[in-house]
């Protein structure tokens, strides 16, 4: 037998989905709130067993010594892990259409800065991060590459066959407003820092270091990773933006809170996520579209079944959290009254 055989031998075997509910069942995972049966035809058509017992992190296992049941869930039913599933799903759908608007307004902002520049044409810039990008030591033309292989694509290939693109040759001269549409989102964001720098706009690069979370964010978003797992890790020991902490301290968060909260990078991600949304969205229709949705979701199918959580400290200290955060930040339209152009909540 050759290692590569003993290896896999050593492996885990993949669980049958008749094994898996028994296998919960030994980690003392209830089945009190939705059946057995019930329970695998849910992990056989519409969610798989890893993504549903990602969410079992986010409780509580009984404390050593505790006998028999050391090392088991305290309560936990698997109702309460598809509740989550579900509620995840959502976040995550809202989350990714929020980051594609601040995305799209990045590149509008950027644009808008380019025409107040004296000595910007809207090709300087994008020459100079081109000519860095071919001549960079450690990742040399790295945004070429990306850019060259996105032209096999019908749309970019109208977009650069005025450039006469091909492997061998430098990129430039390519107009700022053609530019950040063929690059990604982590493209966008490292030339947004390398435009602020050369320009100097002290202000505006500080929010790369948000845009870099929502960055991750987004990529997680997009391939569908669980967003709400393991809200207790502690994995993230960088100090906050500044703007990111008096935001927290608008929304009545403590800095014992901020921190703690901050701590985690998934939970980062999304306050960042939701204070760059209102700084960079310009559109007031697509605020109270997105506003609507996020009061839907969160004042109504995530309390849904709040009774489940009842015994959660951690996941109602983080319902909490937002909770200020989108009662100071994203007004419910449907209980606005306006008076006289103001708005009023009741």
């Amino acid at each position: 037998m050759d290692n590569n055989s003993k290896n896999l031998s050593s492996l885990r075997p993949m669980m049958n989905i008749s094994e898996m509910v028994p296998y919960l069942k030994q980690k003392n995972i209830k089945f009190n709130l939705i059946s057995e049966d019930d329970a695998e035809t849910y992990l056989k058509y519409n969610n798989n067993y890893y993504n549903v017992t990602a969410y079992k992190h986010n409780f509580q296992k009984y404390p050593s010594p505790a006998g028999k049941y050391e090392g088991l869930y305290q309560d936990l039913d698997f109702a309460y892990l598809k509740d989550l599933a579900i509620i995840d799903h959502r976040i995550r759908l809202l989350l990714f259409k929020m980051i594609i608007d601040i995305e799209h307004y990045l590149k509008i902002k950027i644009l808008n800065t380019i025409e107040e520049i004296e000595d910007e044409d809207g090709y300087r810039i994008v020459n100079l991060y081109l000519e860095k990008d071919f001549n960079d030591e450690k990742f040399p033309k790295r945004v070429h590459n990306s850019i060259f292989k996105k032209v096999g694509n019908e749309y970019y290939q109208k977009i650069f066959s005025k450039y006469d693109v091909d492997k061998d040759k430098k990129l430039e001269n390519i107009p700022a407003w053609e530019f950040l549409e063929i690059i990604t989102f982590g493209e966008l964001v490292n030339f947004y820092d390398f435009y602020t720098k050369e320009y100097n706009l002290v202000d505006e690069n500080r929010d790369v270091y948000i845009l870099r979370d929502i960055v991750k964010l987004r990529n997680a978003v997009a391939h569908n990773t669980c967003v709400l797992s393991e809200l207790n890790k502690k994995d993230n020991a960088y100090p906050a933006s500044y703007k990111i902490v008096q935001y927290l301290k608008d929304c009545n968060i403590g800095k014992v809170t901020r921190n703690n909260k901050l701590s985690n990078s998934r939970i980062r991600q999304i306050t960042y996520t939701l204070y760059m949304f209102n700084e960079i969205v310009t559109s007031d229709g697509i605020k109270e579209n997105v506003n609507k949705e996020i009061n839907k979701l969160f004042f109504d199918r995530i309390i849904l079944h709040k009774e489940y959580y009842n015994n959660n400290e951690l996941l109602k200290s983080i319902y909490s959290y937002f909770k200020n955060i989108i009662e100071k930040n994203y007004v419910n339209i449907d209980k606005c009254i306006i008076v006289n152009d103001v708005r009023l909540i009741f």
